[in-house]
């Protein structure tokens, strides 16, 4: 699903417009140029970017969105009836007095008052001297961690029938207006069976003098991503009933942690509804969400299908791995070629001597050849029994050679490969296997670098540039980035054909690439996009890593001589998926459409 971007309300508009005269200008008078001349898309874009750049524009727009939610709690006759949402507060032994202090007073100053606030400690003598006024609630007892004091919270708000908990940490804040944010979430669904089991939302990322870091801006639900990252925990709203279904359900063992009780709900119950608000909802220290990583993995390993191998990630991320089917499939790697034989050559000794994976046929597709090196190579390879090689003497259309030798395939999955691949580790197609053999899974795509090793792809997000583009594109591959982005195994609207695994059923199913509108671009996202309306999730996976000579072989899109070809086959892509608007599940409408880095 994708979502459109935001909109302005008249007074923020007024408001950010007079900022920007005051203190860019220059930036304004660009955006009216653009607009004069008629690229009303062009000037948006940068008026929007230019507003994201204001002082203060993370905090403007939590006041804006608080006011939003609050009129339309204020729209609802019967909000009240949502308005049972408690909060449960725990403190840890050793939290100091100012940082309980703040977590309590974050709950009092809510704009929308929680029903109840159940207070829970692993020592008593922590809460002595609290000012907890009504409705806030200590419960008598030593409670060992958050979870055990989230389970008699859980049960103690059942008794009371508020069907909704928030658990805060001592260490965690709510900013204003979070109850507002999940209240008016909840009022946007129509019947009390069809409420969310899960909510989460965004965070602020704060210093130990309350400066704001960071925000993390969170993709939409990801079943997948859940078993990498813990991106939900530290800003959600659970469900009563659900919650304590899934420890009945676990024989009434209470998981260790807000992550695992979010994981067992996942395996309890994988079509329970889960979803993100879009509003900042918690605010918690910088280092916070990449902590607990050896807990993590230790959840991971107790909630996840059995035969899964779990393993620690960088920045506190866990890489969970499928059990790759005995026998392996069989795999038919199709490579687009035509002369460059030393492009070729690397990519087919990758293939054929560094390469684990145990059953792949390699059919090299010729687009009309005539280096007389390059044909000698290919003759050579062909005396392999894994290689076919089949021509295809006709001008250069990316789809249609790509087609062509997928009806040559004999394996139950395609791998779509450039011929400016470098393999770097032996694993890399076993890993995607791993992810494409999964039920409802599409295509699967690996991490792709610049020979310098930085970022090439890591995934394609819509809307990016108006199209798409290449998400973290010129990240350094060891670097955190955008909250380990590119560190985690998780869904993506689409992936690049530079490196794709797709079931050749899936494939044949949305009649393969669109050689008639797509020949050279957008082709493979547009393949994914075509996936996904069939209900299929595409995946991106750090585990199978690769070097990308991007477009070595063909020339970029932008050169003189395919600028026409190029502009043609954008304008079919933004019509066809409306990505002029649309904002990608993976890229959170607050973050620049404009740029590939997360910003």
């Amino acid at each position: 699903m994708m979502v459109r971007g935001p909109r302005r309300s008249g007074l923020s508009l007024v408001r950010d417009v007079v900022l920007l005269i005051v203190t860019r200008p220059d930036k304004l008078v660009a955006c009216g140029w653009w607009r004069v001349v008629g690229k009303r898309l062009r000037a948006r874009y940068r008026l929007e970017a230019a507003f994201a750049a204001l002082p203060f524009a993370r905090q403007r727009w939590m006041t804006d969105a608080g006011r939003e939610d609050l009129r339309t709690i204020a729209r609802c006759a019967d909000s009240k009836k949502f308005l049972a949402i408690g909060v449960h507060l725990h403190i840890a032994h050793g939290t100091s007095k100012q940082a309980i202090r703040s977590a309590v007073s974050s709950v009092q100053r809510q704009s929308v008052r929680a029903r109840t606030v159940l207070v829970t400690a692993e020592d008593p003598t922590d809460a002595e001297g609290l000012q907890l006024d009504d409705p806030m609630t200590l419960l008598a007892g030593a409670y060992a961690s958050q979870s055990l004091g989230l389970r008699a919270v859980l049960e103690a708000a059942r008794d009371l029938q508020i069907p909704y908990m928030l658990p805060l940490a001592g260490r965690a804040q709510l900013p204003q207006h979070a109850l507002a944010a999940y209240v008016a979430h909840l009022l946007q669904w129509d019947g009390e069976r069809n409420k969310p089991a899960l909510l989460f939302g965004d965070e602020l990322m704060m210093s130990g003098q309350g400066r704001i870091c960071e925000a993390w801006l969170k993709p939409e639900w990801d079943a997948r991503m859940a078993w990498s990252q813990d991106y939900v925990s530290g800003a959600c709203l659970v469900s009563v009933d659900a919650a304590l279904a899934a420890v009945a359900d676990n024989g009434g063992v209470t998981p260790p942690s807000i992550y695992g009780w979010a994981l067992s709900m996942l395996v309890r119950a994988p079509s329970l509804a889960v979803t993100h608000v879009a509003r900042i909802t918690c605010c918690r220290p910088v280092d916070a969400w990449q902590d607990e990583g050896p807990g993590r993995l230790a959840q991971v390993e107790q909630f996840a299908p059995i035969a899964t191998l779990a393993r620690p990630g960088p920045f506190g991320t866990v890489r969970l791995q499928y059990p790759l089917p005995a026998p392996a499939p069989k795999v038919s790697i199709l490579v687009a070629t035509r002369d460059r034989v030393d492009l070729l050559r690397t990519c087919v000794q990758g293939l054929l001597e560094e390469t684990a994976y145990p059953n792949f046929e390699l059919i090299v597709a010729d687009n009309d050849s005539r280096e007389p090196e390059t044909l000698r190579y290919m003759d050579e390879i062909a005396e392999d029994p894994r290689v076919r090689v089949v021509h295809w003497p006709h001008p250069f259309n990316y789809s249609a050679i790509n087609n062509f030798a997928a009806g040559h395939a004999s394996g139950e999955y395609l791998c779509l490969l450039n011929n400016d691949i470098e393999v770097l580790e032996p694993q890399w197609l076993e890993e995607m296997v791993r992810e494409a053999v999964q039920p409802g899974v599409g295509a699967v795509g690996a991490r792709l670098l610049y020979p310098d090793r930085t970022i090439q792809h890591a995934g394609v997000a819509l809307g990016i540039g108006n199209a798409a583009g290449h998400a973290h594109r010129g990240l350094p591959v060891d670097d955190a980035g955008y909250f380990a982005q590119t560190h985690v195994v998780r869904g993506a609207s689409a992936v690049t054909a530079a490196c794709l695994v797709v079931a050749k059923r899936h494939f044949d199913a949305v009649g393969g690439l669109d050689e008639v509108a797509l020949a050279v671009a957008y082709n493979d996202v547009d393949l994914c996009l075509k996936l996904r309306q069939r209900g299929l999730a595409n995946i991106y996976t750090p585990l199978a890593t690769l070097i990308h000579h991007e477009s070595k072989s063909r020339g970029l899109d932008f050169a003189p001589e395919h600028l026409e070809r190029y502009m043609r086959e954008l304008a079919v892509f933004q019509q066809r998926w409306g990505t002029t608007e649309a904002v990608d599940p993976w890229h959170h409408p607050q973050l620049n459409r404009q740029s590939e880095v997360f910003n």
